[in-house]
């Protein structure tokens, strides 16, 4: 049995026609106030007082009441007033006992009826209502509040985990996921739910407009990747072999350089620090080498190493690392560093890659994007606190999640390579990287698991680079269950030193784990025969 509704703020009854979904409290936005009575006057049910009245001064006249009735009320008519979410709603379908009306853009509708009676409402994207009125108050003003049709859902990855900053789309509604994957749409009308976020595949669904809850799976778009550094892209025939190798193989993208290791900028950007600091060289065109990809059908990466910058530090020393006595603080091969714990030193990578994302890139990649390790680390001087491990890690996530906060307006995706090592151990090495935390920040993680960065005795091995397959996959297998967030692992594989056999098993390690993979080699000089076929 449905409650009897007030005359002044109505509630549909249970006789919904949608999903059963909760009333919210925030709802009832017309409690009390101009648009709410919290007085009314008590009569007999049933009983129109005004009716009453009227007869009995008919009859003191001598006159036939019966015959003058339709006139006197002719045109008396109650204005209802429809409320949704956001207040007035208009469009709504009112209907009375004498017809049906919709509601104006204030949410007003005029209708002519006698109390007691029924009112029934309906529109797009919310529950239908139906509101017994027992009396109508003297101003002949109701105000009805109609529920919204609720509809939530969550979007995760193939290994159950939900997938955050995901768009996803109902008809004309648009929402994003949160941390956790979960998205809510309000006003829902049954339709094609589509889910898409960069450096994944889009999903999508049919809604029917019944069921209340929605789950979609998303699949990580699977990077199958060849470095190719400044020097090659600027060589027409060896980026057209390359070109030719992608084409030929399960290669489906293609990775540049932006800024490299040595602070160079192989293009001729248009940042207008990268040109006053001297750091510009011209040795390939990015938008000519992401056009060729692109008409192949390839997915396209640029590598930007962001606090390392022996250029930008001798010029910059207001921004760089200093050492105790104030000298510019530089690594054992005499590198100089930004700080990154100065904001303003994020500044220039950042326009490096608002304009690579610019020129056609579809995934910004942040190299270097950690606190140093090659010196003497006892003398060196931070702008903020970097002593605890979440001071350094709060840094490193801080500078990647804004750089998806500007990238992802763009259209890009943000990744980030980091240390093998963490994957293997709980804390950050004193790096400000850690999987956990990083999985929240951007859309990939890229560990550098080179074999022949590791020492004797790793994993019980007397060379660890003999083993590569080994390596690889006790690097993946610890770091793959950490992803907390949406973040999906995509490793950076040692393309140098090896056999084709040694290759072919340090790919395999990959992609029996579901994971993408890009080959590194410093002057792109790629072994196409270890290449898979698909």
């Amino acid at each position: 049995m449905c409650p009897r509704a007030a005359p002044i703020l109505g509630a549909a009854d249970g006789d919904a026609k949608g999903p059963a979904v909760s009333r919210r409290s925030e709802l009832s936005i017309f409690s009390s106030g101009p648009a709410g009575y919290r007085r009314r006057r008590r009569v007999l049910p049933g009983v129109n007082v005004r009716l009453v009245m009227a007869l009995v001064i008919l009859a003191s006249l001598g006159i036939s009441a019966w015959k003058l009735i339709p006139s006197l009320f002719e045109g008396e008519k109650t204005v209802v007033a429809i409320l949704g979410t956001d207040g007035f709603l208009a469009g709504a379908v009112v209907e009375g006992p004498n017809g049906a009306v919709t509601s104006a853009d204030d949410g007003s509708a005029a209708l002519e009826f006698i109390a007691p009676a029924t009112l029934y409402v309906s529109a797009p994207g919310y529950v239908d209502g139906s509101f017994p009125i027992d009396e109508v108050p003297l101003d002949r003003q109701l105000h009805l509040q109609l529920d919204p049709i609720v509809v939530a859902g969550r979007v995760v990855a193939p290994n159950g985990i939900g997938v955050a900053a995901v768009d996803v789309t109902l008809g004309d509604l648009e929402t994003t996921t949160d941390e956790y994957g979960n998205f809510e749409f309000v006003e829902a009308l049954a339709g094609e739910v589509t889910a898409s976020k960069t450096a994944w595949t889009s999903a999508s669904m049919q809604w029917d407009g019944r069921a209340t809850r929605l789950d979609l799976t998303l699949e990580p778009f699977l990077v199958k990747g060849l470095r190719v550094d400044g020097v090659a892209a600027g060589d027409d025939e060896k980026y057209t072999e390359i070109l030719r190798m992608a084409e030929s193989t399960a290669v489906n993208t293609l990775i540049f350089d932006t800024k490299d290791e040595k602070g160079i900028v192989p293009y001729l950007s248009n940042v207008q620090e990268a040109r006053d600091i001297g750091a510009v060289a011209d040795r390939y065109s990015p938008r000519d080498a992401v056009a060729a990809a692109h008409e192949r059908g390839l997915y396209t990466i640029t590598r930007i190493v962001t606090f390392q910058d022996p250029v930008r530090a001798p010029v910059r020393d207001d921004l760089a690392l200093h050492t105790t006595s104030g000298d510019i603080w530089r690594t054992v091969q005499g590198l100089g560093w930004m700080d990154p714990t100065d904001r303003e030193a994020w500044e220039y990578p950042l326009a490096l890659a608002a304009e690579a994302c610019e020129i056609g890139f579809d995934e910004i990649q942040f190299d270097y994007v950690r606190f140093p390790t090659d010196g003497d680390l006892s003398i060196v001087v931070y702008d903020e606190p970097t002593d605890s491990a979440a001071d350094r890690i709060g840094t490193v996530s801080a500078f990647l999640q804004e750089a998806r906060s500007r990238l992802h307006d763009q259209g890009c995706a943000v990744s980030a390579d980091v240390f093998a090592i963490i994957l293997s151990v709980p804390d950050d090495q004193m790096l400000g990287q850690h999987v956990e935390e990083l999985s929240w920040s951007v859309d990939a993680i890229s560990p550098m698991i080179y074999p022949s960065h590791y020492g004797s005795g790793w994993l019980g091995l007397d060379v660890p680079n003999d083993h590569p397959d080994v390596v690889i996959g006790n690097a993946l297998d610890g770091g793959i269950p950490r992803l907390a967030g949406g973040a999906v692992m995509r490793p950076w594989i040692q393309g140098w030193g090896y056999s084709e056999a040694q290759l072919e098993g340090s790919i395999a390690e990959a992609e029996q784990r579901g994971v993408g993979w890009m080959l590194w080699h410093s002057s792109s000089d790629h072994m196409k025969e270890a290449l898979p076929l698909e």
